[in-house]
């Protein structure tokens, strides 16, 4: 039988539904393509160009949530799907009742997708990449290699409809570039990456990122250890990116509710921060290029302060996680792929920015330390307590100005206590989007961390 189009397929498909028992029901659809070729040593080492569609059914049976998925949109499966789904409601244990959403009367608009992005062809990206490879290795005479140099084009489409009259659709498209610069110097070698994302290649300067690559590298040659102590701490935005996202659980609800977070609803309210500490997660937001206008179960997305000025406004909810709060969904609700189940997480999360600058910041420290890169994070991090022992790249700070790079090196803390002595949070906001979602951070300057090295 030939393809069927999506509304063909939830016409039949929420038909037989019906017939089958299910009291209500859902179709989460999604399809996309994606094209990556990396280069080494002049050739390409990889070349990818896929494309993905399937579609996610859940349906209420017997007063439960069953799950199934395709990957065909063929009628022919719908049997089977349906028997799936009644089957997988059969074995579901939790109390907690799980509900579809009959949707929301506005949703905001987007600027998710540009058609002239499709417009570059493959021999051009390739080029691109081939010419940014060559450019970082003619930089400088210590480079010895270039490797990952990438470039990445994905384009996505999200539609979904239920039987309460939800019909929701959306499509998104992003590039992606991206290298590491290798050094050599007295037989050291050193590395240095460097990244841009956008939705328009008039944007995409393959000499500005080859030369911030090569620029890092060349930083981080001569470095080594420091005396173990307190310093106050500078995050690079790029780490305190990867920070802040392996703790973002903690404002998740259901994380919360399951006592995997030291957060709960009974803290909002409460000081949980600095006072000039704002920490958002927008639905939509001109700042990401992972805007969208929904969420994984329909509803509406959503800007909200998580901490304002300190104080924790909310957490972050779905449906389910809502109601057993006694609540409203926050417009969080998540799904890994059309076959995953409906859990929760970020939108576009991000630190609002303050007003000081990079430079600004570093001439503040009489005596500290810059950490620009992070290793190990998930290994040396304890999500539920907060404390974290992470190893860590970087710079030493010695009356206002950077004096050598550092390596070897442990910063330790507690994320909840990071919160608190934030001193100052820098203006130099990037966002690392790919996809629906992102995070984006400022550099943030710490009082009091914990450094271990010589």
């Amino acid at each position: 039988m030939a393809k069927m189009t999506f509304d063909a397929f939830r016409d039949e498909l929420f038909a037989q539904a019906k017939a089958k028992g299910f009291a209500d029901y859902e179709l989460y659809y999604s399809a996309g393509n994606s094209f990556s070729v990396r280069v080494f040593k002049g050739e390409i080492a990889e070349y990818k160009n896929a494309t993905s569609e399937g579609a996610g059914f859940r349906g209420t049976f017997g007063g439960k949530m069953g799950y199934a998925y395709t990957e065909n949109l063929d009628s022919d499966i719908i049997p089977a799907l349906l028997a799936n789904a009644a089957d997988n409601a059969t074995i579901i244990e939790e109390e907690e009742i799980e509900k579809l959403y009959p949707g929301d009367d506005k949703y905001p608009k987007t600027n998710s997708y540009n058609s002239a992005l499709n417009t570059v062809g493959t021999a051009q990206k390739i080029e691109w990449v081939l010419e940014m490879e060559k450019y970082a290795q003619g930089l400088d005479p210590r480079v010895t290699v270039v490797d990952y140099c990438t470039l990445i084009t994905g384009e996505t489409a999200i539609s979904m409809a239920n039987s309460y009259g939800l019909n929701l659709s959306q499509k998104g498209n992003i590039a992606m570039a991206y290298m590491i610069a290798r050094v050599e110097e007295n037989g050291i070698m050193k590395s240095g990456m460097e990244w841009w994302s956008g939705r328009d290649f008039a944007d995409f300067d393959y000499k500005a990122l080859a030369e911030k690559a090569v620029k890092t590298a060349l930083s981080n040659l001569g470095a080594g250890s420091i005396p173990s102590g307190q310093y106050p701490v500078l995050f690079e935005r790029e780490a305190a990116r990867d920070l802040f996202e392996t703790f973002a659980q903690i404002f998740v609800a259901e994380k919360a509710q399951k006592g995997f977070s030291l957060l709960s609803k009974s803290k909002v309210g409460e000081v949980i921060a600095a006072p000039h500490v704002t920490l958002r997660d927008d639905g939509v937001t001109d700042l990401s290029l992972g805007s969208f206008s929904f969420d994984a179960e329909g509803v509406a997305a959503q800007n909200k302060a998580i901490i304002e000025n300190g104080v924790l406004k909310t957490l972050l909810y779905n449906t389910k996680s809502a109601a057993k709060d006694g609540v409203k969904s926050t417009g969080n609700a998540s799904k890994a792929g059309f076959g995953g189940a409906v859990s929760t997480g970020t939108t576009n999360f991000y630190l609002v920015p303050g007003e000081k600058s990079y430079d600004e910041m570093i001439a503040r420290i009489e005596k500290g330390v810059i950490i620009a890169d992070l290793a190990g994070l998930h290994a040396g991090t304890n999500v539920i307590s907060g404390d974290f022992s992470i190893s860590a790249d970087g710079y030493f700070v010695e009356n206002g100005k950077i004096t050598k790079p550092v390596e070897q090196i442990t910063v330790a803390g507690n994320f909840y206590d990071f919160l608190k002595n934030i001193e100052t949070v820098g203006a130099d906001l990037r966002f690392r989007s790919m996809g629906a979602g992102g995070i984006g951070m400022p550099s943030i300057l710490v009082n009091g961390l914990s450094i271990a090295g010589l």
